[in-house]
C-alpha cells in the first residue's frame, strides 16, 4: 500500500506542482485504466470532457489525477490530484511506487560482451553484441538482439531496446576511374548523451571521421534511421520510421514525427516540428511548424 503521504512526499521531493483534495488517510495499492476502474487504486483522466462523463461515485477509496479540479465536487469521498501537467505527476508516481527497478548488473548468457569498460548497474539482455571499443556508462539498460559495435559511447541511465544497432558504417562511397562505388572509410563513432532512449530496430551510424553526436534526454523511437555524421542536440525527439540523412542537425528541442525524412547537411531549428511524412529539402528556421512534400512552414510557434 502508498499513502497520500508518502505520493505527495515524493512529488515534493520531485518539485512538481500539484494540488491535493481529499483524505489525508487515503492509501492505494495499484493503478486502473478508464475501462477497468477498481477500488484503492490511482486513476488519470485526461481532460475534463472524459471526467464529467464518469461514473465515480461507486468506487472506494480512489486517486483520480486530472488536469482540472472544477468537476471534483460532483464526487464526495473521492480524492483528487490535480495538476498543469497532470500526464507527467501520474506516470511519476507510477514509475517510482509501481515500476519494478533492477537492482544491480546482469548480462544475458548468450551475449557477447568484449569490452571492459562498463560501469555500475548495468544490463544487458540476451544475444546482443558489445564490440571492444564500446564504453557504457552507470545505469545503463541494453534490451535484446542489440549490436555496439566499433567507437560507441553510452551514458548514464540510457536505454536501448531489442534489435537496435548502434556504430556500424553509414552509406558513403565514391565512384572509381572505372565508374564503381566503392566505400568511404569510417573512423569515427557514436556518442550517446544521459538519460537517451533508442527504440526498437533504430539504426545509428557512426561518423566518417568526426563522431555521431546524440544529445542528453534525446528520446528515438522505433525503427528510425540516424546516419553518419548527424548532430542531434538536447531533449530532441525522433519518432517512428523518421530518417535523419548524413551530416544533419537537428537543434534543441525539435520534434521530428513519424515517417519524416530531413535530407543530408539540413539543419531543423530550435523548438521546431516537422509534420508527419514530411521530406525537409531545405532548413528549418527555429520556432516552426513544417509539413508536406517538400516541408513548407505552416506556422510560427514564437
Amino acid at each position: 500500500m502508498v499513502s497520500i503521504i508518502e505520493i505527495s512526499e515524493f512529488l515534493n521531493k520531485r518539485n512538481m506542482d500539484y494540488r491535493y483534495f481529499g483524505s489525508e488517510t487515503l492509501e492505494i495499492c495499484g493503478f486502473s485504466t478508464l475501462e477497468a476502474i477498481t477500488d484503492n487504486s490511482i486513476l488519470w483522466v485526461k481532460n475534463e470532457c472524459t471526467l464529467m462523463e464518469l461514473d465515480l461515485s461507486t468506487y472506494r477509496d480512489l486517486l483520480v489525477v486530472t488536469g482540472g479540479s472544477e468537476q471534483r465536487s460532483r464526487w464526495e469521498g473521492v480524492n483528487f490530484l490535480t495538476s498543469d501537467n497532470s500526464k507527467a505527476v501520474f506516470f511519476s508516481i507510477l514509475a517510482h511506487f509501481f515500476k519494478t527497478k533492477p537492482d544491480g548488473s546482469e548480462v544475458g548468457s548468450t551475449s557477447v560482451v568484449e569490452t571492459t569498460k562498463i560501469g555500475k548497474n548495468v544490463r544487458i539482455g540476451h544475444h546482443c553484441y558489445i564490440g571492444p571499443d564500446v564504453v557504457i556508462c552507470d545505469d545503463v539498460t541494453i534490451k535484446h538482439n542489440v549490436t555496439l559495435e566499433n567507437k560507441v559511447v553510452v551514458g548514464e541511465r540510457t536505454t536501448i531496446y531489442s534489435g537496435a544497432v548502434i556504430g556500424s558504417d553509414g552509406y558513403g562511397y565514391y565512384q572509381d576511374d572505372k565508374g564503381n562505388n566503392v566505400r568511404v572509410p569510417h573512423f569515427g563513432g557514436v556518442i550517446i548523451g544521459n538519460d537517451v532512449e533508442i527504440g526498437a530496430n533504430a539504426c545509428i551510424e557512426r561518423g566518417t571521421l568526426a563522431d555521431t553526436i546524440i544529445g542528453e534526454n534525446v528520446k528515438i523511437d522505433d525503427l528510425c534511421h540516424i546516419a553518419h555524421n548527424v548532430v542531434i542536440e538536447d531533449n530532441v525527439s525522433v519518432i517512428a520510421l523518421a530518417m535523419v540523412a548524413g551530416s544533419a542537425s537537428l537543434k534543441r528541442n525539435s520534434y521530428i514525427a513519424p515517417a519524416a525524412a530531413v535530407m543530408n547537411q539540413l539543419t531543423v531549428g530550435e523548438n521546431s516540428i516537422v509534420g508527419m511524412g514530411a521530406v525537409v529539402v531545405r532548413d528549418v528556421p527555429s520556432n516552426v511548424v513544417v509539413a508536406g512534400v517538400p516541408a513548407k512552414v505552416l506556422r510560427n510557434l514564437d
